[in-house]
């Protein structure tokens, strides 16, 4: 029986504690979602202030402002080109397309009441177009991102065309979308969905049944159906991908790891996930696979942000990359000056390195900015153990005797 870590922090990265490696299969690729980089920085201050009353909003799980915002002609035009949709099945979406909005908006924010800090970490406005970014920040070292198309309408309001979440990895049209697939699927309708050329009558029951099993997410009527699946069938893009969410719910490793190579071969050339797969793989306690699908996510993230490349030095801690938990924690601390927890990553990877001398930059910024008192019963009470070291070292001693 799979069963996931729960609770797994920053320290447990860093001191690389019970690290039982899962051997799958990972991919190489570049995120599709994002084809080129943000417009020239700067923006235009209107609409830098419209968007931050729709932060304002998200931050309140609510849903009006961003209702308000939403172009809904865009959006459907998006959701019902994006697949086949039959007609009676678009009748239903525009209908209740305000439910099915809301639905995708609220599905990937945790309830009220959670730890969660939003952040904007990019916004990027020119010629009445741009896009912006917003981090997710949860307990235990958990981040998430939407990144949001955004236009400016004839009255010079600002709308939003669509938003990709790093959660579903892929945009909230395509996911409304694939909804839609598998609302009311029938032999006519699901045979426009699979690539699998001429399918029998009997694949094409099972497909529609297997669309109905993931639907209702029922895993046990859901495998009961794959497992009659030759290959091509188990490769079709949907089915792949839950798969992956049903053995997840079963917690059951034997279907989990298979299907997660498939997934992965699945959409090799579409990382779309690789931040969630990153996040999946670490509660599985498979840093490398993590820290591999982290580093594809960052590389081809169009935003300069510190939470990434924090967290890229923590796996590095964890699997023995110091070098590269250095590279990393400097890379946050560049990006994001201003953020607590790339100083912190850049004390733990010298200290690990034992570059001593090297700490000091590191415990300056966090006491001069961020308020800590670093003495040497602090840093030994934390759990991360290289800081034994460091307290003991006549750096540290030189610069503690020359503060306040």
């Amino acid at each position: 029986m799979f069963e996931p870590k729960h609770g797994l922090g920053w320290n447990d990265l860093a001191r690389g504690a019970d690290m039982r490696i899962a051997k799958l299969a990972v991919s190489v690729a570049v995120l599709g979602f994002m084809a080129g980089p943000l417009p020239a920085a700067d923006g235009d201050d209107e609409a830098l202030e419209q968007f931050q009353e729709i932060i304002r909003g998200i931050d309140a799980r609510s849903f009006e402002t961003t209702q308000k915002a939403i172009d809904r002609t865009d959006m459907r035009n998006r959701v019902l080109s994006a697949r086949q949709i039959e007609a009676d099945v678009a009748q239903v979406f525009d209908t209740n397309f305000w439910q099915f909005v809301e639905s995708g908006f609220s599905s990937n924010l945790p309830p009220a009441g959670s730890k969660l800090t939003i952040d904007l970490v990019d916004f990027a406005f020119q010629d009445g177009e741009g896009k912006a970014a917003v981090r997710f920040s949860k307990p235990n070292f958990e981040y998430a991102y939407q990144v949001f198309d955004l236009r400016l309408d004839g009255r010079e309001r600002l709308k939003i065309v669509d938003w990709f979440d790093s959660t579903t990895g892929q945009l909230l049209s395509a996911e409304i979308a694939e909804e839609l697939m598998v609302q009311t699927p029938t032999k006519q309708s699901t045979r426009k969905t699979i690539s699998t050329e001429n399918p029998t009558d009997l694949q094409l029951f099972q497909v529609t049944e297997i669309y109905k099993a993931a639907r209702d997410r029922q895993p046990p009527r859901f495998f009961e159906i794959y497992d009659e699946f030759a290959e091509p069938l188990k490769r079709e893009p949907y089915i792949a991908k839950s798969a992956v969410f049903m053995a997840y719910m079963l917690q059951d490793s034997n279907r989990l790891i298979p299907a997660l190579d498939i997934f992965l071969y699945v959409f090799s050339d579409q990382p779309n996930y690789a931040l969630a797969l990153s996040d999946f793989y670490l509660a599985m306690g498979a840093y490398e696979e993590s820290y591999a699908q982290l580093k594809r996510f960052q590389a081809n993230f169009p935003v300069n942000e510190g939470a990434l490349p924090a967290k890229l030095s923590a796996l590095a801690l964890a699997t023995g990359k110091f070098d590269e938990a250095e590279q990393f924690a400097v890379e946050a601390t560049v990006d994001e000056p201003t953020l607590e927890l790339g100083w912190w990553s850049l004390l733990r990877a010298r200290s690990s390195m034992e570059n001593y001398a090297g700490t000091t930059e590191a415990l300056t910024q966090l006491e001069d900015n961020f308020g800590q008192r670093l003495d040497e019963a602090k840093l030994r009470r934390d759990k991360f153990r290289g800081f034994i070291q460091l307290v003991e070292s006549q750096e540290f001693k030189d610069w503690r005797a020359s503060r306040p």
